[in-house]
């Protein structure tokens, strides 16, 4: 009989370590192991070995839950984001026109960069630059540089030599939602 793989969604305990004993369901896999959300809703991450299955769960389980995961999230989200409007209730100027998002209505410039992030990642936007965006960046501090001979390693010296940014920033989040 072969084991099962775990996989996220599903219930595990804690084998060993400072949360040893402890139960949870797994929200995430890194690198360096799972990402466990405890049940007293604090989250630890385990290395793999560390972590032992208790109930799995089936395909359909795992879509309701990760479902309900990301509603859970976009509310938190929206909640916070209302809470910040409320605590601050200025006029916004005509240099700042609102940024209101199809989804959750949520206004995007004022978010902070952590929370752009979280929900460009939500929405399967990735975080760190593509190849066309370091060329763009490039192009505009010097253009004159020759974009054709940047290519793998010497690109990316070109990009350390100019101090360029590997993650998105912050203007640049806020354009990639909106659209």
């Amino acid at each position: 009989m072969s084991t099962r793989k775990k996989q996220i969604g599903d219930r595990v305990m804690i084998t060993a370590g400072q949360n040893k004993d402890k139960v949870g369901i797994i929200v995430d896999k890194e690198r360096r192991g799972w990402t466990i959300k405890l049940e007293d809703a604090t989250r630890v991450t385990a290395s793999f070995p560390m972590v032992a299955l208790i109930e799995a769960t089936t395909q359909a389980e795992q879509a309701g839950r990760e479902q309900q995961q990301e509603t859970a999230e976009a509310e938190s989200l929206n909640a916070e984001v209302e809470a910040s409007h409320e605590a601050d209730p200025t006029t916004q100027s005509e240099a700042e026109p609102t940024t209101e998002t199809p989804k959750g209505g949520v206004d995007v410039a004022k978010m902070t960069v952590k929370q752009l992030q979280a929900l460009a990642k939500q929405r399967s936007i990735g975080i760190a630059r593509t190849k066309p965006d370091f060329l763009r960046i490039i192009k505009e501090k010097n253009p004159d540089e020759d974009l054709e001979r940047l290519k793998g390693k010497v690109l990316f010296e070109r990009i350390s030599e100019l101090h360029i940014s590997r993650l998105r920033t912050k203007a640049d989040l806020v354009r990639l939602l909106q659209a």
